[in-house]
């Protein structure tokens, strides 16, 4: 599912408080195929048992619409914006998705959300095409082209399933 209007955005972050998860971030050189975020999102809600449902994908306009709105920042729980920077900055847009990705269920993409997510151990990083040298590591990279766009979906889905079930076995030890 892509949120893309603030109903939606509602929708996530009112069943987030009573479910909270991983998230996902993708990043894609030179881009990402159109419709990957909300894919991985709606497989993640249909095989994901602990997702709830909850899984959404946000597109950047309505992280754009977040960022600039006070009433829907102090929902979030996202910092006051700093005195230099506009709230829609890239460093407001950051403190959003930072803010979203610690929520949970949720599924981010682009180099705004590498950076925010940057410091984060529960979020699952997946790379398509060249993946940037400098930040954090990746946990899956694949070559898009040898794939059809609909793999992708199952493909990042699957992974992320398998890794949160390993880190979850690994806290157990």
């Amino acid at each position: 599912m892509l949120a893309s209007t603030l109903p939606a955005f509602h929708h996530w972050l009112l069943g987030g408080n009573r479910v909270r998860g991983a998230a996902i971030v993708l990043f894609g050189f030179p881009e990402l195929p159109t419709a990957l975020a909300g894919g991985v999102a709606g497989y993640l809600n249909e095989y994901h048992d602990d997702g709830a449902g909850l899984w959404t994908a946000f597109s950047p306009q309505l992280i754009h619409s977040i960022a600039a709105n006070p009433a829907l920042r102090i929902l979030l729980g996202v910092p006051e914006p700093c005195p230099q920077c506009p709230a829609t900055s890239s460093c407001g847009l950051r403190k959003v998705i930072s803010s979203i990705a610690r929520r949970g269920h949720a599924v981010l993409e682009g180099p705004l959300a590498v950076e925010a997510s940057a410091e984060k151990n529960d979020i699952f990083r997946a790379a398509l095409g060249v993946i940037p040298e400098d930040g954090p590591l990746f946990h899956l990279a694949l070559r898009p082209e040898l794939f059809s766009d609909r793999a992708l979906h199952s493909i990042i889905g699957d992974t992320f399933l398998e890794w949160e079930a390993t880190r979850g076995f690994a806290d157990t030890v």
